[in-house]
């Protein structure tokens, strides 16, 4: 029982989600403004590119405590606003539960590295997840990205 406890653990440490809602939470807050604060000015104010805005909005890159902070200023925010709480944060409906055998072969893939055990769990956890979630494929004849045949036209 105690593996399936540490999968859970495991699971939780992948902090994507979270830089995710942090990333919501910094857009929708810039957007509210009046006049509406464009990504590109706040990256000036900022002293960063806007692509960086972009993807801190997104989630893909990890603000320090000190850029949120000061995004919090420039949105006009206080920065404890822009923290999601823990019923804020996307959880799948269900717990994923990795396997005995699957649980094994990460720990004999981790070679007794606990890092890469965690790093292995969150991905693998990730993908489950992922592949449990998403709807199943289109039938042909749903398909919009099908070939044009010539007689057709």
């Amino acid at each position: 029982m105690e593996d399936v406890e540490s999968v859970k653990f495991l699971a939780m440490a992948d902090s994507s989600g979270l830089y995710k809602a942090v990333g919501r939470k910094i857009r929708t807050a810039r957007e509210r403004l009046e006049p509406k604060l464009s990504q590109a000015k706040l990256a000036k104010r900022l002293g960063i590119s806007r692509v960086s805005v972009v993807n801190i909005e997104a989630g893909r890159q990890h603000a320090p405590l000190s850029l949120l902070w000061q995004i919090a200023e420039n949105i006009e925010t206080e920065l404890i606003l822009l923290i999601p709480r823990r019923n804020e944060l996307h959880v799948p409906a269900g717990a994923v539960h990795l396997d005995q055998k699957t649980i094994e072969q990460i720990k004999q893939a981790a070679v007794g590295d606990r890092e890469t055990q965690q790093r292995l769990t969150g991905a693998i956890s990730k993908l489950k997840t992922t592949l449990e979630t998403q709807p199943p494929p289109l039938k042909e004849e749903e398909r919009h990205d099908k070939p044009f045949s010539r007689s057709a036209r």
